[in-house]
């Protein structure tokens, strides 16, 4: 990418970098508690961004995404523990995995469309847990505890850096050839098709990006976590806060996934802070997603674009 077409980029892709920078720069000097909770968000808008691929841009509901991230931090765990690689070898290998994955996964299951992808990603996301459970080599069905102690600021670092290139790759495909060809593919299919667009290998190549990202995400999740534990490694809970996050944030935009991720994470902190609504997160987060879908379709930065005319050049 040369001068101009760095200076030709739009506010929307700008105003991310200068936030990252700014956050990045700020870094060590933010508490531990805080730095935790960010370091968190930044994990949580990165699966936002890898969901955001697949459903936000070409209109595939994935509800197994949570099989990449799952993959990708028990391949961490295995790495740094059994084959004592560092943690961020440990994340680009989580990263191999989520790749390969949604590679197999996506020849078999882009094949279908609709509801009928959906509930084939949510078939696979239960058979992946029971699969994981018979594997010794993966703990046994007991999980994976890393006991080297956690670094703080290289957790954030990685998951930052990871984050910045997600939406370097998002922002390089909607505004690239291939863009196009995602356009037309979520709009009519077959009339891509008809058009000479290869709309199965375009969402391959899609699909496999998310999980590429997904699962360098599940690598930092659990390294931050210590350990990769199958039932929580697994819940779908993951792909549903995923998916609040984009519909909420704005489906297939370049900043919906991070307004998103801050709109459905830091509130849930919130919740399990006090006893007596920790259990309410996911019912609110249902009903504001019900209601965004039925009112709202476009989500927050739709709706920005939509009833504020100076918004429309700068938000994406």
């Amino acid at each position: 990418m040369n001068l101009r077409s760095i200076l030709s980029v739009g506010p929307t892709l700008w105003g991310i970098g200068i936030f990252l920078v700014i956050l990045g720069g700020s870094a060590p000097w933010i508490p531990g508690f805080l730095l935790t909770l960010v370091t968190g968000l930044l994990i949580w808008a990165t699966l936002a961004y890898s969901l955001n691929l697949i459903t936000g841009l070409v209109g595939y509901v994935s509800f197994g995404h949570v099989v990449f991230m799952a993959f990708g931090g028990y391949a961490l765990a295995f790495g740094v523990g059994a084959l004592n690689l560092h943690p961020v070898v440990g994340v680009a290998l989580g990263a191999a995995v989520g790749l390969a994955l949604a590679l197999g996964i996506g020849l078999v299951t882009l094949r279908f469309r609709g509801v009928y992808f959906a509930i084939a990603t949510l078939v696979i996301a239960v058979a992946a847990l029971y699969i994981v459970l018979d594997i010794e080599e993966l703990g046994d069905g007991k999980g994976i505890i890393l006991n080297p102690a956690v670094e703080p600021l290289s957790v954030f670092y990685t998951i930052l850096v990871t984050l910045a290139i997600e939406v370097g790759v998002t922002y390089a495909i909607t505004h690239g050839r291939i863009g196009y060809g995602i356009r037309s593919i979520k709009g009519d299919e077959d009339a891509a098709n008809t058009l000479g667009i290869n709309a199965a290998r375009i969402k391959l190549f899609v699909y496999a990006l998310s999980g590429l990202f997904a699962g360098a995400a599940g690598g930092v999740y659990a390294w931050n976590v210590s350990g990769a534990f199958p039932y929580s490694s697994f819940s779908l809970t993951f792909s549903l806060q995923m998916l609040a996050m984009i519909v909420i944030g704005g489906m297939g935009t370049l900043l919906g996934p991070l307004i998103g991720t801050v709109a459905v994470y830091l509130p849930s902190q919130v919740f399990l802070t006090i006893p007596l609504l920790s259990g309410l997160q996911f019912t609110v987060i249902g009903l504001v997603v019900i209601i965004i879908a039925l009112f709202v379709p476009g989500g927050i930065v739709g709706t920005l674009r939509k009833y504020i005319p100076e918004f429309r050049g700068m938000l994406e």
